[in-house]
């Protein structure tokens, strides 16, 4: 059998690269949004521009995604160049910080927060890229959760420039935290109820989540047999 370690997992797969987004003094505007069938991700831009772009490299368009306005509080946006790629928005600058001290690249500010309509963040904990999602319609943040995403709150706000009186400054979603989890594959033709998937056990160390594995790796019962098993480093 072979044990695997891999330091670091990040989190939230896209297949392109970065592009320039837009400013502190953007014009009030409606989001685009397209999906990439391959990864899983959603893409958000206030720049037209894109969409076609992604749409030729395999995208699907959506349409619009929700109003944003013209002030407000900045979103950020950062891109993941690693596994397949990956872009990531928040109000939440330390949540940047986070993210480009594992590599991530900071596009800055890619629209404004404002208004009065929530935008739902959610999180997939079983994908390795296009894990969040933002959402205003309420219907399919409730179908997400079913299907096993978890709800982090609201992550901003949707609006025009009218309505001055309206909310800037959302709920701070749950920020992502490094933990260590472990797997382990059965031989084909072995009890495969004996697999561990990755993230069903979170431990808070690379000693605990080793201790663990190697222990249950060790006293798996007569007859069954691990070919592959490790321990990783994710997001939760």
């Amino acid at each position: 059998m072979k044990k695997i370690l891999l330091k670091v997992s990040l989190l939230v797969g896209l297949g392109l690269g970065a592009f320039a987004v837009g400013s502190e003094a953007a014009d009030a505007a409606t989001l685009y949004r397209a999906y990439n069938p391959n990864t899983g991700e959603h893409l958000y831009t206030a720049n037209g521009n894109e969409i076609p772009f992604v749409v030729n490299a395999g995208w699907r368009a959506e349409g619009n995604a929700w109003e944003v306005p013209a002030k407000g509080t900045p979103v950020y946006r950062v891109f993941n160049p690693n596994n397949g790629g990956d872009h990531h928005y928040t109000l939440n600058r330390n949540e940047v910080t986070n993210l480009t001290n594992q590599g991530w690249r900071d596009e800055g500010i890619a629209w404004q927060s404002g208004g009065s309509t929530p935008v739902h963040r959610l999180y997939n904990p079983n994908a390795k890229t296009g894990t969040h999602h933002f959402t205003t319609d309420v219907n399919e943040k409730n179908n997400l959760v079913s299907a096993g995403w978890k709800y982090e709150g609201v992550a901003m706000y949707s609006g025009g420039d009218q309505g001055t009186t309206n909310p800037t400054n959302p709920t701070k979603p749950v920020e992502p935290k490094l933990v260590w989890t472990v797997w382990l594959e059965i031989d084909n033709g072995n009890d495969q109820s004996y697999v561990i998937k990755e993230g069903s056990k979170i431990f808070g160390s690379e000693t605990e989540a080793t201790n663990w594995i190697d222990n249950y790796a060790d006293n798996l019962p007569f007859g069954v047999s691990a070919s592959n098993y490790g321990v990783k480093q994710i997001f939760k």
